[in-house]
This record gives C-alpha cells, sequence and structure tokens, in this order.
C-alpha cells in the first residue's frame, strides 16, 4: 500500500487526533504482574510496530519476556486506517490494561446515511450497519467502536513504556538466519549502522510486504483485484455532519462514503473510482482534485475539503500464507493475510493472533512448555483467517455488485463480525468431557455452534463477592491474567479443591492459579487453598458457564479462550500435561 502524506497537521484538534499518549493506561492486577526492565537481553524480535507488533510486544512483557521491536518507517505512521474495533479487541484490550485510553479517542459507530440522487442532500435511508446489541453479563463490550489505528498505536507504544521498551524506528530487518536454537538477524539502523544479533524467536508483524514472510519463503496464497481501485484518506470536511456515516454513488464504481472521527470535522475517505473517468494522480496529490471528484459522486456542492492529511491508492489482496510459521519464525497481521476492509476483521485479526502467539512464546522460553506448543499457532488461526478471508470477500462482492449503494442491504452486517464466537473447539489443545455435539462442523466464527464448549472464548461474569480478600465485588475479567491459566471450579465442596490443587503442583510453580465459584448464599468456610474465592451472587457465573455432564471445572487460557471444561482432576491433567513441562 502507497502513503501519501498530503499535507502537515497543523490544528490543534487535529495534533490531539495523532498524538501519542494516551492517559488513563492502566494495568489491572499489578499485585500479580511481572515486574522486570524488559528492554535487557531480548529474547524475541519482533518486525513491525504496528497494531499486531506492539500488541505482541504489551503482552510479552506482561509476562515478563524481554522484547525488541523494530519497525522501518523514520517514525510513527499517521492516519486512521482500519478504524473499527470489535467487541472482542475490546476484550484484549481490557486485559492488557489500555481499553480506557482507547475509548478516550474512539466513537461508538453511529448510523449509516444514504442520500438520493442526484443532489445527494436529501436523506434516503438511515440504518445500523450492524444490529445493536444489548450489553450482558457474559459481554459488556457490545458496540462495534471506531478509533484510529494512528491512536492504537500511540496507546500501546505509551503502555510498553511502563517495561522501558521502546519502538526503534527508521530500523529495518536486511536479512535472518536460524538454526535449531535461534535465529540471527542483521538489522540496519537510521543512522544506517548494520548489526547481527541473535534471538531465541523471530515475529514477522510488518505488513503485506513483509520482508520476514519474504526472507522465509512462506507462500502468499489467493488473489488480488487490481480492476477495483480505492482512494483512501483522512481530511478535514466541512459542510456535513458527523452524527452519521455518510454514503453516496452507484456501483460498480463511483461511490464513496464518509466515517465521523473523535476529532470535529475529521472523516475517513473510502472512495471506489473508475478508472476512465478519474485522474487518480490529481485526486492523489492535489486537494482541489479531490473536493471536485467528492462533488462529481455526491452531488454535493457545500462539501468543502479543507485539509487532506493522509491519502492512499489501494487495491483488493485477498490472500494468506500456507504457513503460520517457519522453524523458530512466526508472521501474524497483515504480514501472514490480507483482506478486503469490509467488514473490519483485518486488523482485529492481527490482533488476535498476537495474542494467541504470545502466552505460548513466553512459556516456551520460560522453559515450562515444549516447543511442539508453539505448532498450535498456526493449527489454531489458520482455520479462523480462512473463515474470515470467506466473509469479507463475499462482502467485498457484495459491496461491488450492488446497484446502488444506498441499499440498507449493501450494509448488512451480522454480528459473527463482532468475532465473540471466534473459537478453537478443533485445537488439539483442548479438552472437554461434555457429551455431545461431537459431529457439529467446525465454525471457526462460532455462527453454528450450539452451547459454551472447550475452545470458545471465556465469557465474563459480574458482581462476584470476594470472600477472601472483601471490597467492591469483581468480574471474571478483572480475575483472568494474561500471564497465567486460571481454573475455576464452580463448586462448594471442599473436597473438589483439595484434588485440582493437589493436580496443579505438578506443574510450573506460578503458571496457574486456583479461584473457587461458589453458588449465592452457599458457606465457604471450609474451603481452603484457592486464590481467591468468589461468591456468585446473582447467578451470572453459573448460568453463563452452566456446563453439561457435572462439568465444573473450567481452565481459562491466558487468552481468554477455555481450554479446558472437565469434570475431574484427571481431565485436568490431560489438558495441563499438553501445555506444560512437568515438574
Amino acid at each position: 500500500m502507497l502513503f501519501l502524506s498530503v499535507h502537515y497537521v497543523k490544528s490543534s484538534a487535529i495534533q490531539r487526533l495523532f498524538s501519542t499518549g494516551l492517559n488513563k493506561v492502566r494495568s489491572p492486577l499489578r499485585m500479580v504482574r511481572r515486574i522486570m526492565d524488559t528492554s535487557s537481553d531480548p529474547k524475541i524480535l519482533i518486525v513491525g510496530a504496528g497494531p499486531s507488533g506492539l500488541l505482541l510486544a504489551l503482552t510479552l512483557c506482561r509476562n515478563g519476556i524481554p522484547v525488541r521491536i523494530i519497525d522501518k518507517l523514520p517514525s510513527p505512521s499517521i492516519g486512521q486506517r482500519g478504524p473499527g474495533v470489535m467487541p472482542r479487541t475490546q476484550e484484549i484490550f481490557r486485559a492488557l490494561g489500555v481499553l480506557d485510553g482507547i475509548n478516550e479517542h474512539a466513537i461508538v459507530a453511529p448510523q449509516i446515511r444514504t442520500y438520493i440522487a442526484p443532489d445527494g442532500v436529501v436523506p434516503h435511508q438511515t440504518f445500523h450497519m450492524m444490529p445493536p446489541v444489548d450489553r450482558t453479563p457474559a459481554c459488556p463490550h457490545p458496540d462495534l467502536i471506531l478509533v484510529g489505528q494512528n491512536d492504537v498505536e500511540g496507546i500501546l507504544r505509551a503502555a510498553l513504556r511502563e517495561y522501558s521498551c521502546e519502538v526503534e524506528y527508521g530500523t529495518e530487518l536486511v536479512s535472518l538466519a536460524q538454526d535449531a536454537d535461534g535465529v540471527d538477524a542483521t538489522i540496519t539502523t537510521q543512522d544506517v549502522r548494520q548489526e547481527t544479533r541473535r534471538f531465541t524467536f523471530l515475529v514477522g508483524a510488518d505488513g503485506g510486504r513483509s520482508a520476514v514472510r519474504k526472507q522465509l519463503g512462506l507462500a502468499f496464497l489467493g488473489e488480488s483485484r487490481p480492476s477495483l481501485k480505492y482512494v483512501i484518506a483522512d481530511i478535514m470536511v466541512e459542510g456535513i455532519d458527523g452524527d452519521h456515516w455518510h454514503a453516496w454513488g452507484k456501483a460498480p464504481a463511483d461511490n464513496l462514503y464518509l466515517r465521523p472521527a473523535k476529532v470535529p470535522g475529521l472523516f475517513g475517505l473510502f472512495m471506489l473510482l473508475s478508472e476512465v473517468d478519474n485522474d487518480f494522480e490529481a485526486v492523489m496529490k492535489d486537494r482541489h482534485s479531490l473536493e471536485k471528484t467528492i462533488a462529481n459522486i455526491t452531488g454535493r456542492k457545500d462539501l468543502k475539503v479543507l485539509e487532506v492529511l493522509w491519502i492512499t491508492k489501494w487495491t483488493p489482496n485477498i490472500r494468506i500464507v500456507d504457513k503460520f510459521s517457519a522453524g523458530r519464525c512466526f508472521v501474524a497481521g497483515d504480514a501472514a493475510h490480507a483482506q478486503s476492509p469490509t467488514g473490519g476483521q483485518g486488523t482485529n485479526s492481527g490482533i488476535q493472533d498476537s495474542f494467541n502467539l504470545a502466552w505460548k512464546l513466553a512459556l516456551v522460553l520460560r522453559g515450562q512448555a515444549p516447543m511442539a506448543l508453539l505448532d498450535t499457532y498456526h493449527e489454531e488461526r489458520s482455520p479462523v483467517i480462512q473463515t474470515m478471508l470467506i466473509k469479507t470477500t463475499e462482502l467485498l462482492n457484495a459491496y461491488v455488485d450492488v446497484k446502488d449503494s444506498d441499499s440498507a442491504s449493501n450494509w448488512d452486517r451480522d454480528t459473527s463480525m463482532f468475532m465473540l464466537g471466534i473459537n478453537y473447539r478443533w485445537s488439539a489443545l483442548v479438552v472437554d468431557e461434555q457429551d455431545g455435539e461431537k459431529d457439529v462442523p467446525m465454525d471457526p466464527y462460532g455462527v453454528h455452534t450450539r452451547g459454551l464448549r472447550a475452545g470458545d472464548r471465556a465469557p465474563d461474569a459480574p458482581e462476584l463477592e470476594d470472600l477472601v480478600h472483601g471490597g467492591p465485588p469483581t468480574r471474571f475479567f478483572d480475575v483472568l491474567d494474561v500471564s497465567r491459566h486460571t481454573v475455576l471450579v464452580f463448586s462448594a465442596s471442599p473436597e473438589r479443591y483439595s484434588a485440582v490443587l493437589e493436580t496443579l503442583s505438578r506443574f510450573p510453580q506460578g503458571t496457574a492459579r486456583c479461584v473457587a465459584i461458589v453458588p449465592s448464599g452457599a458457606s465457604a468456610a471450609d474451603i481452603h487453598g484457592p486464590d481467591i474465592i468468589l461468591e456468585d451472587t446473582q447467578k451470572h457465573a453459573y448460568s453463563g458457564y452452566g456446563f453439561k455432564m457435572g462439568c465444573d471445572i473450567v481452565v481459562v487460557r491466558p487468552d481468554g479462550v477455555l481450554g479446558a471444561v472437565v469434570r475431574s482432576s484427571a481431565g485436568l491433567e490431560q489438558y495441563f500435561r499438553q501445555i506444560f513441562v512437568s515438574t
């Protein structure tokens, strides 16, 4: 993708938009966070400081793993680009303590408004792209929010500074060579110095033209759509309200939408143009040509483009790597998959790649898990991305094939786009002792799955009373930990806990903790040993985790996925034996 910065950012409002820091970067569960200077002796090199690379670095730092993160750009990128943050990604941001900062710069996605041609002034339809979903105990973040990628990156960089970890801009990977024990990376810095450093692992999160992917020789399977030519930009516009997502034009070309942002007057522009009728170079380089093209498509002569902050040409690529890893090297985000922005899944998927990979790398680096654990990164993420590409390509085809962009059906999105149903039920890691549904077809996006099973996202549950430490009510999302497994035991029977704790004692210390969940009104006086004892005062936990066949032991992985749903300590041991090196 080609990026052209057309105008310098001048206004104070825009400077705030592209600022880097960002307030309210908090770290929940500070008492259990691993504290260390992660800038020393980095074991992992992360190439690329977009959302995927930054989130991987932050999650590893939260696990006490030193990292080095580099980016060949001379400075942080500007531009909103993929601004849609889905509910599942918001949960990940919450787990890492940065959601408050994200929300400061975000807006809830507004309704879309289309207009009657040719004047483009009178509204035709106003509708939601995705059906509104009520907040529930299991899902406290049900809205699609819009926040610039530049803001997300700034918030993640600020969080990394708590670990003395800074992105090295103007630093490029020249080559890599790996053997059975590590990776030698040759790097050129901004002042043209070259160095070769050895790392235990290397992760390429360096975008669609990934140098890491190319050097590993990974195939990038799929197709391109050169016939579809888009202009994407961030522009300051006068003459249109910021309360709607505005759309005009007709397919197969010459249609556009303006997406509002937190800063008044700022809009993201997404415009599909016919090459015959438009001078792309003029539109890219000249603000007045861009304004004229917008007027031609919308019919609006009152829209004034005051400033162009960032602009690029783009054509769709729909691709996925044949493997997400090779030896001790991995790819994530756009380096591993490219997709249409229809559906808003790309950046979110990259963040979820990193969250899946980080805890596994951390365990292996600490010598607590075998190298084989890293094979499950490809096993779990590849089917999810393949399904995502099918979904977003179907949406792209619908967008291009419809007769006009003011049809609400052109914008239909189902709630699978929220990504809450994404699961790994087929993973070799998961253990589920519930009977039934063994023959249900694999559905990585959870559209056709039924019931809660191992491999699914762990639901939240609020209004839990801490019977040991006291204090205000808590919730599962504030109990789960990105640096270790959480074993939830839904029982008031002391005997259940003695067996669970004895099983956990066989595995590396500090890698898992036991949390007791007792029913409302039940006595916990005779329960000893769990790190936390919670009373389910409003029955949210028991109703949300109502498993079958007496399965009252649930293991939640560090990435918020149900690793095991079992009825006995034997099932618990089966799960952990494939994760950890036994002590």
